[in-house]
């Protein structure tokens, strides 16, 4: 009896040991691969997560640095149109005579100085030069008036650097005496060669 008992024992014993045996060796085959293929798949999807944001913050990033530029060029290109263009400025110069006498100013003298360049500290990109005119006419106070309008009102700036109107032959032909210096600015952006790619 108990060596039945003991057979039935130690068959119970190796078909459990079988059933481990063949539990551990189907775990190997088929579900720890699929452990495996399942984190490397979740670790997958973080990096892709993780990879999606980055690049959602690098986006948001580069339109607010994108405004800004823009923003940036709008506010320059608003400044620079204070300046003459050079072929503008010897327009405006050469013509400056002819447009005191459509505002029935008579010029005595006239006088142009050379340009002077302007040195802008920590900013090689630009030339900066100015011009200045000095000028002595005679004209009513109206027409002195209307000139003087007519320079301030152009788009790009007249500075007048100093004005001095005097009574000067006013009793003889009933004209004041203007003397008055004006500057003007022309600005040039200067290419940078470094980002100039030779060909």
């Amino acid at each position: 009896m108990t060596s039945k008992y003991s057979e039935y024992s130690k068959r119970n014993i190796l078909a459990a040991a079988i059933l481990l045996i063949g539990f551990v060796a189907a775990y190997n085959w088929f579900i720890s691969p699929q452990t495996r293929y399942l984190a490397a798949a979740q670790k997958y999807h973080d990096t892709i997560d993780a990879r999606e944001r980055t690049g959602k913050l690098l986006t948001a990033q580069l339109k607010l640095r994108q405004k800004k530029l823009d923003e940036l060029t709008q506010r320059f290109e608003s400044d620079k149109q204070a300046f003459f263009e050079i072929e503008e400025a010897k327009s405006f110069l050469t013509g400056i005579q002819s447009l005191a006498e459509t505002n029935g100013c008579q010029i005595t003298n006239l006088k142009l100085s050379p340009p002077r360049p302007i040195i802008v500290k920590d900013n090689d990109s630009i030339d900066l030069n100015r011009y200045q005119v000095d000028m002595s006419f005679l004209g009513g106070y109206g027409n002195i008036v209307k000139f003087l309008h007519t320079l301030q009102n152009k788009p790009q700036k007249v500075w007048v650097d100093a004005i001095n109107v005097s009574m000067k032959q006013a009793a003889a032909s009933g004209y004041l005496n203007c003397n008055i210096t004006l500057s003007i600015y022309t600005l040039k952006v200067k290419e940078n060669t470094d980002n100039v790619k030779n060909k």
